[in-house]
Parts: structure tokens; C-alpha cells; sequence
């Protein structure tokens, strides 16, 4: 049948070009030359590819989601008719199937479709205009198809499945006698064994092919002349309901629905024009066709009516009115280089330079502007001075002048691939300031301090570092995660730029520069310490392996060091005063942190809290040597879940109706728009993986665990670090 089918449509194809041929043939008006096929016949090609979901007897609500489907493949070739309307002829082979676990039913099949017919396109090409790229379409057309539909009843060892009430599946059957010796088998989705062949119902040898109706929408974007993209969607109804092999008339449990198989198919075709559209040539014009144009009238065109026709004109768009030279340009009587109709000093003195207005700019005029600018108040007024010939910017291009962001330079003062040695670690966490970067390479850290407008503020912050023996201090600015540092001869010489450019204010202004011209610079960092200040930090916790930043995310900025002892210490900012880490240290503690302590730094070194002006509740005395290993996290904020799936939206999966009898099941939005569905809440990973195991047995082979801190996902190896 599927032949005939095709054979018919080319016939019909073909009829229909030899008709457009003969009616071309009598319409033709030109010359002597035979008519191109490009102006006949005038064929379109696309090749789709697309999902095949099923709507048929399977499943409690009878439909398959499109994204849930089988890949499919289409070939079309379309010759429009008139303008909105085109003759299409379509070629579609793929797969459908389908695998249902419902009611005590298991069954599936999937099945070759193989399909070829004509159908109708309208593209609203009578109401849409052509300038128009993205148009929508509508079709409705006839198919016939083939389909081999099989079933996976076995797996590759030649074991029969056995579904069993407790959702697994066994080597035999549940109410066997030697039931307590079955073992699970997983499904192979290997569809081995025809469903015709079978014949479970009695139906016999049925036809394995029918026909389609399929009604289609979608759109087109038109890429270039000649390539267009398209995407759509079309329904197939069908006239057959054996293609999964159920019907209203099947037996027992096996029963389906009098609805006939029908399917989806949702693609998306690249399509392509193959015939060259011939621009036409003079020669080919009918005889008469320039007989009714004035071609004088033409020739003496005069646009902007200064008595000077185009073809002469050397400046186009004259105001009205103005008078014009023999070359159609505006008069400029005092030669400043401003046309009469747009100069406002007619007569401007010789030798002077002119604004845009053609004002000369004498010694008078200076004197009146600045009057005009101590009457205001010294407010500034801005007068942009150009010659009206002068060559301007080209802004043709349509780029807009957007102003850079402001560059924030900081020092650099240590990288380390490996441990920080102790003493160098007490050092940088007495510096205020200090930060600490994963650089992109996951390996090396950079500490920088400060972070300054000015780049002279950042110089000197460098060179106290030097003189008090880091020689290694760099001034930089970060760019993409990573510090571009500058030598000293680049941070000289954009010193020096800086300078010039605030001379020249002050000179536009016509302020004094006193005092030294680095106080011009502006204010500091107001984050820098005092070189007198203690530092206080929040100590977080030391782990064997690295904690990533988002567990401490409502800490706020955090310093991480790796020490000799190869853990990850991690402790918050500095605080200047006793009170303000105090503050701090209690907060930590309702948020979760329960175990965190406080530790002071003067002078490149760790002192102990009784040399502060902290108040001691203990008269133990404190070991500032002594790494200890520690966290501060409470650990019942952390925990093991197990993940069943993740959905776009709710009820957008067969997963809502496979989950019902699982109990304990949440439902979590993803900061990505999705839901998680998840089940079960253990304080130990053993505990939440064999409840893993448990949930893979009744068909969750893709459920794994996964950990939580704080209702946030984390990884599981921070998870089993957090509770050491």
C-alpha cells in the first residue's frame, strides 16, 4: 500500500508541473525565449528530525510526552500552488513505543513506522507581507503507513520477566512454589518478540498498515533566500489500533480503549529552495514597457527646489529659501566655514575662530561666557567648540559610547600551590584586610589586600609592604577570575597619566593646585587596618579536603589557608574591635556554626585573647602554636536524601503517577526552575544508599543520593567531611 501511495503522489506531483507548464506557455508575453523551469516549477526540500510519542492504548491517561518519545525523520518536497497555499509531499520513518507499569499491567512494545502521503500547507502568505522573516503554517493532509511492532518479554539471557506486587521483577512467576528461590532481573528494553506472532488475543494475521490523517501547525524562519528553518507539530490520526497491540477487545487485564492508535510527531527541518530565481534582464522586458516614463522629467529633477537639478546638485537638502552657488551649496559670505542660513554672525572678524553657529570666539566673547559662569552659581556650562567643516567622528556604525567601569586595583602579596607555612599564615591573617582567590586553575590560591579607585593609593600600599620585607608585592586588577599584575614601570606611568589628567582640570577650572598633589588623589581603602590594630577573626573549621565557598555563603567573605598539616582552614573577615567579632561569632552561632571561636593577630602574629581586651571566662591557657582540627558546623543541619527525579514542572512526567506509592516524597524547586523529587531523610550515608537500593529494586534505577546542608544541595564528599 505505502508504495502505491507514493506512486500516486508522484503522479499527482508531476500532473500538476505539466499543467503550470502549459499555462506558462500561453501567459508569456516576452521575447523569443523559452521559458526557464525555475519559472515553472519551483521546488522546495526539507529534512526534519523529530520526536515520535504515542496516544493509544497504553498508560492511565492514554498519551506519551513528546520529549519522553522516540527519534524520528522526515523528507519533504513542496511545489506551491499560489501564494498562501503549497502541495506538499512527505516521506516520515522512525520509531514509536511505549512502556507502561500501571494497575498491575506491565506491558510495552515498540514499533517501525514507516509513512508517505501528500498534505496541504497554508503560510498566511495572502496576510502576512513578505518583509515579514517568521511566519506560522497549518496543514492537513493523507497518509499511508507500515508499522512491526514487538515486545520485550525477555532478557538476554532468555529469562522470561516476571512483574512482581512488589514492584521487581523476578525469573518466575510470584505464586510459584519455588517463588523464595527467584532472583531479580533487569529489563533489557531489547524488543524481541513480535506482538502479530504472539497473538495473545486472538486477532489473528491483522494488517500492519493503515491509513493517517495528520493535522499540523507550527512556524517558519526564513535564514537566508534560500534556506528557511521550521519547526512544527502534527497530530496523526489513525484508522488502525493494533500498533501496541491492545484493544478494547483484549483480554483481562490487558483490555484497552476503543480509541484508535494515533501518534505525535514534533520536529523541527532545515528547508532549502532548489531553483535559482533569475533576475529578470532588460532584454527579456516587454517591448513597451519603458513607453509611458518621462526620462526629461527625470534628467531635471530638483529635490530640495534651489533651482539646481540633482544630477548638479553638490549639496542636497538646501534649507528652503537659501541662496545657492551654480553648485546648489548655501553662500558663506564671511568664510568661516558656516553656511549664511545657519551662521548667527554674518560678519565675523577675519582670523578668529568660530563655534557651531559661526559666533566668532574674540576676547568679548570669552569675557561673557565667564560672567555668565560666576552669575551661576560656578556652575560649569559646556560649550562643545567645532568648525562646520571640520571631519566628525563616524557614527555610523550605531555603536553607542559607553563609559568603562571603573577599574579597582589590589595587592598582591602571596600565591601558594601547596600548604601555607604556619608562621606566614599568622602573618596574613593579621593583615585586615587580606583575601584569599581560588584561581581558575583549582590549585593556587592568591592573597591580595585592599582594593583602591586610585592607583596611587594601591603604589603605596605596596611599598609598605616592601619595606617591611614582602618584596614580592605587586599592585593588579582582577579581570575573568584572574589578577593581571602590573610592573613598577606600568604603575609609574598610569600614575603619571593620573597626574596630568587632574593638572588639567584644575587648569580648565582655574582652581590652584596646593599642598601636595598626591592628597588630590582621594581617600584610601576605608577597609585598610591600622598598622597599631588587632585583628579579630571567627574561626569556621578545619578540614581534611576543600570546602567549597557555598557552604559558608551566608558568612559573608571568608579566608581560606591550607596548612602544613594538609587541611583547609577557613576563618571570616577582620573585625577591628573585640565587640564587632563577638557580634559576629553569635550570629554564626544561631545560623548553624555552633562550635565557632575567636582568635586575634597584631603585628604578623597569632596573640593570645587575654591579651586583648577580651574578657575571659577561662583561665586555661591558650596554645597559639597549636593547629587544631575542628568544625564548627552543627551536624544535624546535614543530611542524605535520595533523589527520584527532576521535572521541568509538575505533572509534565509519567514520574507523578510512578512515585504515588512511594512514601515520604518532597517536592523542592531548583534554582534552575525544575523540581526535585526526593524521598527519604537519613543522617547517615549508608542508611540513605541501601534505602537507594531499595527504591532501584521497584524500578528507580536512576534514583541516587544526594546530600543537603542548611535545605541547600551539596556534595556528598563535603557532606562526609562536615561530619567528621
Amino acid at each position: 500500500m505505502l508504495r502505491k501511495v507514493l506512486f500516486i503522489s508522484i503522479v499527482l506531483f508531476c500532473f500538476y508541473s505539466k499543467a503550470q507548464t502549459d499555462s506558462s506557455k500561453q501567459n508569456l508575453t516576452f521575447k523569443n525565449e523559452p521559458p526557464a523551469l525555475g519559472d515553472i516549477i519551483k521546488p522546495k526540500m526539507s529534512l526534519g528530525i523529530g520526536m515520535l510519542s504515542f496516544h493509544g492504548d497504553l498508560y492511565s491517561k492514554h498519551y506519551q510526552a513528546p520529549w519522553t518519545g522516540r527519534i524520528g525523520y522526515d523528507l519533504n518536497i513542496s511545489q506551491r500552488l499560489y501564494k498562501p497555499l503549497q502541495l506538499n509531499f512527505n516521506i516520515l520513518f522512525g520509531k514509536l513505543g511505549a512502556n507502561e507499569w500501571v494497575n498491575n499491567r506491565q506491558e510495552n512494545f515498540q514499533s517501525e513506522i514507516r509513512s508517505g502521503g501528500l498534505s496541504l500547507v497554508y503560510d498566511f502568505g495572502n496576510i502576512i507581507p513578505d518583509r515579514y522573516r517568521i511566519r506560522p503554517w497549518v496543514s492537513a493532509g493523507i497518509n499511508s503507513f507500515e508499522f512491526l511492532s514487538k515486545t520485550d518479554l525477555f532478557d538476554r539471557y532468555g529469562n522470561k520477566y516476571y512483574y512482581w506486587s512488589d514492584g521487581s521483577i523476578k525469573n518466575m512467576d510470584e505464586s510459584a512454589p519455588t517463588a523464595s528461590l527467584a532472583v531479580n532481573l533487569n529489563r533489557d528494553y531489547v524488543y524481541e518478540s513480535d506482538i502479530r506472532e504472539l497473538n495473545k488475543d486472538g486477532f489473528g494475521k491483522y494488517q500492519e498498515r493503515a491509513w493517517a490523517f495528520p493535522l499540523g501547525l507550527g512556524a517558519l524562519m526564513k535564514v537566508t533566500d534560500r534556506v528557511d528553518f521550521k519547526i512544527g507539530v502534527q497530530y496523526y490520526f489513525t484508522t488502525t489500533d493494533y500498533v501496541d497491540g491492545i484493544t478494547n477487545k483484549s483480554v483481562g487485564t490487558r483490555a484497552g480503549t476503543k480509541q484508535k492508535d494515533n501518534f505525535v510527531y514534533t520536529s523541527f527541518s532545515l528547508q532549502y529552495d532548489l531553483v535559482v530565481h533569475r533576475k529578470p534582464k532588460f532584454d527579456t522586458l516587454p517591448d513597451d514597457y519603458f513607453d509611458d516614463i518621462n526620462w526629461l522629467a527625470i534628467d531635471n529633477l530638483d529635490y530640495d527646489e534651489d533651482g539646481v537639478r540633482d544630477l548638479d546638485d553638490k549639496c542636497h537638502g538646501t534649507p528652503k529659501g537659501a541662496k545657492v552657488d551654480v553648485f546648489g551649496c548655501p553662500f558663506d559670505d564671511d568664510k568661516d566655514g558656516v553656511p549664511n542660513p545657519l551662521d548667527e554672525e554674518l560678519e565675523s572678524p577675519p582670523g578668529f575662530e568660530v563655534n557651531s553657529k559661526g559666533v566668532a570666539l574674540t576676547d568679548e566673547y570669552w569675557q561673557n561666557w565667564y560672567n555668565q559662569y560666576m552669575d551661576s552659581g560656578n556652575v560649569i556650562k559646556t560649550e562643545i567648540l567645532t568648525n562646520f567643516y571640520a571631519i566628525k567622528k563616524d557614527t555610523s556604525s550605531g555603536k553607542k559610547n559607553t563609559s568603562k567601569k571603573e577599574q579597582e586595583y589590589t595587592v598582591e602579596l602571596m600565591r601558594y600551590v601547596g600548604p601555607v607555612p604556619n608562621d606566614e599564615m599568622a602573618y596574613l591573617l593579621s593583615i585586615g584586610d587580606v583575601q584569599s582567590t581560588v584561581l581558575p586553575d583549582n590549585s593556587t590560591v592568591l592573597y591580595t589586600a585592599g582594593s583602591y579607585k586610585e592607583i596611587q593609593n594601591a603604589a603605596k600600599r605596596r611599598d609598605e609592604f616592601r619595606a617591611e620585607g614582602n618584596k614580592k608585592s605587586q599592585v593588579g586588577y582582577f579581570k575573568n577570575g584572574d589578577l593581571v599584575t602590573l610592573t613598577d614601570e606600568q604603575v609609574d606611568e598610569l600614575i603619571g597619566k593620573h597626574k596630568k589628567e587632574i593638572i588639567a582640570v584644575n587648569q580648565t577650572t582655574n582652581t590652584t593646585i596646593s599642598g601636595h598633589l598626591e592628597n588630590e588623589f582621594g581617600p584610601s581603602d576605608e577597609n585598610e587596618f591600622s598598622k597599631t590594630d588587632i585583628v579579630y577573626r571567627v574561626q569556621l573549621g578545619a578540614y581534611k579536603n576543600r570546602i567549597s565557598k557555598g557552604v559558608f555563603k551566608n558568612v559573608g567573605k571568608i579566608v581560606e589557608l591550607k596548612t602544613d598539616d594538609n587541611y583547609f582552614r577557613y576563618a571570616t573577615k577582620g573585625y577591628r574591635t573585640i565587640e564587632e567579632a563577638a557580634a559576629a561569632k553569635a550570629d554564626l552561632v544561631l545560623d548553624g556554626y555552633g562550635d565557632a571561636f575567636i582568635t586575634a593577630y597584631k603585628d604578623g602574629k597569632r596573640i593570645p585573647m587575654s591579651a586583648t581586651k577580651a574578657t575571659m571566662e577561662t583561665e586555661e591557657t591558650e596554645d597559639v602554636n597549636k593547629l587544631e582540627t575542628f568544625s564548627t558546623i552543627d551536624k544535624s543541619l546535614v543530611s542524605f536524601k535520595v533523589q527520584l527525579g527532576v521535572l521541568r514542572k509538575l505533572g509534565s512526567n509519567d514520574l507523578e503517577d510512578k512515585i504515588k506509592d512511594i512514601e515520604n516524597v518532597d517536592k523542592q524547586s531548583t534554582s534552575s526552575g525544575m523540581i526535585r523529587y526526593t524521598s527519604g531523610t537519613f543522617s547517615e550515608y549508608s542508611k540513605a544508599d541501601q534505602y537507594r537500593q531499595e527504591l532501584s529494586d521497584k524500578g528507580f534505577a536512576e534514583a541516587f543520593v544526594i546530600a543537603v546542608f542548611k535545605g541547600e544541595v551539596i556534595s556528598i564528599q563535603e557532606a562526609l567531611e562536615l561530619l567528621k
